[in-house]
């Protein structure tokens, strides 16, 4: 189940990525000149109106922020490295910075038919007629691009094929979105020149893009009403899911547990946490690259007691123990749940370790690496 649920999530968010890629690569156009931007828009943004796609980016927003909320309430505990935390803050404020965008483009074309949404309108809405939604989309951007970014790196780090791409990718990451932003910023100012311009080809465009955003007025207070119920019931979900966390927390706080580690140190907590969860809480130095998803292995200990106070390993975490060639008595300390106290562990990686580590294992596991790693 864990396996499927990591590979649904993995999979949503490359098709959003992809989207949102395709999206920011026809913003980019915008360097070039708005003609361009609208000329390439069937090609760059056509796939995802028609056909599948029509149904391939709502359905995988779905599924992706569902899983989002339940990983939250499955969460042992929000104890989190900052980079997940950023992740986990901008991907929670992504659907109400997006939705007044979606709001436009898709559901005011149904409410009204004879609308049909161009960058013209667009652009001409953020940069003229409603500056304030141009910092709003120039948020949603940012949050949208940062939240993937961070996903698609912290999932690509780890793997062999890294040290091949990453001169590739690293480079793209941030090249993308300032593109983006460079050709959004262009095409405005070629928006605002051509509604200031009386020559008698602009006045028509201006005509025609004016009274185009008019066929929305009567059905604003509609789009009013949609987006204040979906941010409603969006905001209820967000709570019921960090509700669950918390009633899951209480119903263990009568249940406390402790690990010991190499080195005189311990660390205590509540049953269900994982043994990296502990590391966290209680600030024990802990080896942890992919921040405790079960991809880089780093954060392996051997079992020296206790291993039946122990949850059983799933799936993934034997596949990545098999992976890395660990022993029998070796396990992850983020999918190790701790269920009662007497459980002794040894890190079996120094708390520097990197992504090296989790590409090439065997370059760290040299004798040295099974002794008890040494703190200050």
């Amino acid at each position: 189940m864990k396996s499927l649920i990591r590979t649904l999530r993995l999979a949503s968010g490359l098709v959003l990525l992809t989207f949102v890629v395709m999206h920011l690569a026809n913003l980019a156009l915008g360097l070039v000149s708005l003609e361009t931007m609208e000329a390439w828009r069937a090609q760059l943004i056509g796939p995802w109106q028609s056909g599948i796609g029509k149904f391939l980016v709502p359905g995988a927003a779905l599924l992706h922020a569902a899983l989002g909320l339940y990983s939250i309430a499955a969460r042992n505990t929000l104890a989190m490295s900052r980079t997940d935390t950023v992740q986990l803050v901008l991907g929670l404020l992504t659907p109400p910075l997006l939705l007044n965008h979606i709001m436009v483009m898709s559901v005011a074309a149904r409410l009204a038919p004879d609308f049909e949404p161009s960058y013209s309108q667009i652009l001409t809405v953020y940069w003229s007629l409603g500056p304030a939604n141009a910092i709003l989309q120039l948020l949603a951007v940012i949050a949208v691009w940062v939240h993937g970014a961070i996903g698609l790196h912290a999932w690509l780090v780890v793997k062999p094929i890294w040290r091949r791409i990453g001169p590739i990718v690293l480079p793209l990451l941030f090249a993308v979105p300032i593109l983006a932003l460079l050709g959004f910023a262009e095409a405005g100012k070629e928006v605002l020149a051509r509604l200031a311009s009386d020559t008698a080809a602009n006045v028509e465009w201006r005509e025609t893009v004016l009274a185009t955003i008019r066929l929305l007025d009567p059905v604003r207070p509609r789009l009013a009403e949609i987006q204040g119920i979906i941010l409603k019931v969006y905001g209820g979900f967000v709570l019921a899911a960090f509700l669950v966390h918390a009633l899951r927390r209480l119903a263990n706080r009568s249940r406390p547990v402790r690990v010991d580690y190499d080195g005189g140190l311990a660390a205590q907590g509540l049953r269900g946490e994982s043994i990296l969860e502990l590391s966290r809480l209680n600030g024990v130095p802990h080896a942890d690259v992919c921040s405790g998803r079960a991809r880089c292995g780093t954060c392996r200990v051997r079992v020296t007691h206790g291993a039946d106070a122990l949850s059983r390993p799933s799936d993934v975490e034997l596949a990545v123990l098999h992976r890395v060639g660990a022993a029998p008595d070796v396990r992850l300390a983020c999918q190790a749940r701790v269920l009662a106290s007497g459980v002794s562990v040894t890190r079996l990686l120094p708390p520097h370790a990197d992504a090296e580590a989790a590409r090439a294992p065997e370059a760290w596991d040299a004798p040295a690496a099974d002794k008890p790693v040494q703190t200050a």
